[in-house]
């Protein structure tokens, strides 16, 4: 599981919103994964007016610990700042910024500039504690302009969103959401108290509050989730062109998933979002149909990501990519229900989810989502509730006990859930599968099971690390790997690879944008892209040795597609629809071609979830839900980032328009018509 790109954000934005502590020389603050603490922030006010922040939190092994000193001049901007420590992934900190005689410099592992400075630009950081989004804040409504300038790149404005009085032990305060615009593809929240200063945000899985008022994060979650639903209503009802009659796509070839090649050109008619007809003759089309002219272009049936993690946040960059399915790996049964409510009214525009029902072990590295068992019958009410309420499956993290999964797969099946997931510790993929795993999750699950994964804690980052410097070692046609191979073939056990993920984590450069973004780097706003330039990663040092694993880690996923284990494209990972297609992009870079590629994120997921019989494929009868790509993506998998229409049911949605809406730059220029 990836941790979400908006807490990261705001990692990189959360500062103390103030530019004194008042009368207090210190503030604590609670860090709470799930509710529960799991971490600190203690802001202190030095004599000489500077600032300190101790920052850190633990997530399954992983999370940042950094200090950071800061000073602000007059106007609220940080002109002094140096951070130091460990990243949310351990790697190395060290961030300076300096600011005088106008001019500012900057320096990090990933970066290095300077600019022009005035004292009125807001210089953000990189690695710095949760209290830059509050300074920013307090900045922005100091100024009394309508936006600030940002260093080193961009510009923010402010909204308020809503009030709320919190009680908590006889104690009250006022407390005020606002959004920050410009720093990512939807507003980024920030809760200031009655004087001004930072109080507290809300992450989703993760929030922080001053300590004493950690039961009031859930008061400011709902309120930050009435903000975003608003947001997210009115860009669906500015974006969303509802359908009524016939629809016709003329001009284009299909691709044919089922027999995986390009028609000839084909008109193509709707109707009450079914796929009425579809032509390869001239035809007549009647009047009053809407018809899009896709003469020379390509369309495809959607996409499926079989590896999401769904929120708000992700689903326009979904549809902007071509992709109307996700099946959702772990979340909150709640941020389900709600989503399967909204889409199909309307109110949000989106993929249709397919959600699998989430259980770990509680303990230290418990995952912060879905439901975690204390005993092995706690799992076992778990699959029965996942069955009640309508889950397509039941994923398995990595503390579960591997006694307990032999009765949680009788009992899951017993119920018509398959079982997947992470292979739990000291537990190996072939007892895994031997004790009824359907599916794995993750190539390095595979990887590992020659490795000594038996023996090793994988719910530490272990489990990315050995891969790294061991997998380059693998002998692919060994008896122990062929075997393994021809067991997953008898059982019929399929491969949710997440390759893209593993490529960014075995290829790091710091100081570049990862791998998984780089190549269309120019498309993303300022902000995202300079905040997904890579820092030290799990291979520093190691370089060459992890870039060896990389190649034998493609070279294993090829040789499983060759032996016939169905391969299910997915993210797990921040911006899923161009994740998606840059996963893709690596399948065909290994050596699959580009046309069976295509096969495996199209009908063959359909059919793995047991939908493909309406969707999948542009044939008579199913769902419509396919897009139009200006190229063929046959011939170049890259093409597949040039989307234009997009068709859900009764849905027609323009590609360019809702990239345009997230900040992104378009990758075709086709005009909307």
């Amino acid at each position: 599981m990836s941790f979400p790109k908006s807490i990261l954000l705001f990692f990189i934005l959360f500062v103390f919103a103030g530019h004194s502590f008042a009368t207090e020389s210190k503030r604590e603050y609670t860090w709470l994964t799930v509710g529960e603490p799991s971490g600190s922030l203690i802001l202190t006010e030095d004599s000489d007016g500077s600032l300190r922040m101790s920052f850190e939190f633990n997530d399954r092994g992983r999370g940042p610990e950094t200090e950071t000193l800061l000073r602000l001049n007059q106007q609220g901007m940080p002109v002094e700042l140096e951070i130091t420590g460990k990243n949310y992934t351990k790697g190395a900190v060290d961030e300076r910024f300096s600011a005088g005689d106008g001019v500012a410099a900057w320096q990090s592992t990933i970066e290095k500039g300077e600019a022009d400075f005035d004292g009125s630009a807001f210089f953000i950081p990189n690695d710095a504690a949760p209290a830059f989004m509050g300074l920013l804040a307090r900045a922005i409504l100091d100024s009394k302009s309508d936006s600030l300038e940002l260093l080193p790149t961009g510009q923010a404005s402010i909204t308020e969103l809503a009030t709320r009085i919190l009680n908590e032990n006889g104690k009250e305060t006022l407390v005020t959401l606002y959004g920050i615009n410009g720093l990512d593809s939807m507003p980024s929240y920030v809760w200031l108290d009655e004087n001004g200063q930072f109080f507290g945000m809300d992450f989703g899985w993760f929030g922080i509050t001053p300590k004493g008022w950690e039961s009031q994060v859930n008061v400011l979650k709902k309120a930050q989730d009435e903000a975003t639903d608003k947001f997210f209503h009115e860009l669906a009802a500015d974006l969303t062109e509802n359908i009524d009659g016939l629809l016709v796509f003329r001009g284009a070839r299909i691709f044919d998933s089922i027999n995986a090649r390009l028609t000839e050109p084909a008109t193509v008619f709707t109707w009450k979002g079914k796929i009425s007809a579809v032509y390869f003759t001239d035809i007549a089309i009647p009047d009053g149909a809407r018809v899009i002219d896709a003469t020379g272009k390509t369309l495809m049936p959607t996409l499926w990501d079989m590896h999401g993690h769904v929120s708000l946040e992700s689903y326009l960059n979904y549809l902007s990519s071509g992709v109307t399915n996700v099946r959702d790996m772990a979340n909150d049964p709640e941020v389900i229900y709600k989503l399967n409510d909204e889409i199909p009214s309307g109110r949000v525009i989106g993929p249709d989810v397919y959600a699998l029902g989430f259980i770990d072990k509680r303990g230290e590295f418990s995952a912060p989502t879905g439901k975690l068992a204390d005993t092995l019958d706690d799992a076992l009410s778990f699959v029965d509730y996942y069955a009640q309420h309508g889950f397509h499956g039941i994923k398995l993290y990595s503390s579960i006990e591997p006694a307990w999964v032999k009765p949680i797969a009788d009992y899951a099946h017993r119920r018509d859930l398959e079982v997947k997931g992470h292979i739990p510790a000291y537990m190996n993929a072939t007892q895994a599968i031997e004790a009824g795993y359907d599916e794995i999750t993750h190539i390095n699950m595979i990887l590992l099971n020659f490795l000594g994964a038996e023996n090793l804690d994988t719910r530490t980052p272990t489990r990315f690390t050995v891969p790294g410097e061991q997998a380059r070692n693998l002998d692919l046609d060994s008896p122990e790997i062929e075997s393994f191979i021809a067991l997953m073939k008898e059982k019929n056990i399929a491969l949710d690879p997440t390759l893209a993920i593993f490529m960014d984590m075995f290829m790091n450069e710091p100081g570049k944008v990862t791998p998984i973004f780089r190549h269309i780097q120019d498309h993303l706003p300022a902000t995202v892209r300079r905040h997904s330039i890579a820092g030290t990663g799990r291979n520093d040092g190691q370089e060459e040795i992890y870039a060896q694993s990389a190649e034998r880690m493609q070279q294993m996923l090829v040789k499983l597609h060759e032996s016939g284990i169905r391969l299910l494209p997915g993210t797990d990972n921040e911006l899923p629809g161009f994740s998606l297609i840059r996963e893709l992009m690596y399948y065909v870079e290994a050596g699959i071609p580009a046309n069976e590629t295509l096969q495996l994120a199209t009908i063959v997921s359909a059919r793995f979830l047991g939908q493909g019989d309406r969707l999948g494929s542009i044939s008579v009868g199913k769902d419509a839900q396919f897009y139009v790509v200006d190229g063929d993506p046959t011939q170049d998998i890259e093409a597949l980032y040039r989307v234009e229409h997009v068709v859900k049911g009764r849905q027609l949605f323009y590609a360019p328009a809702l990239l345009e809406a997230q900040g992104f730059v378009p990758f075709s220029q086709a005009m909307q018509p």
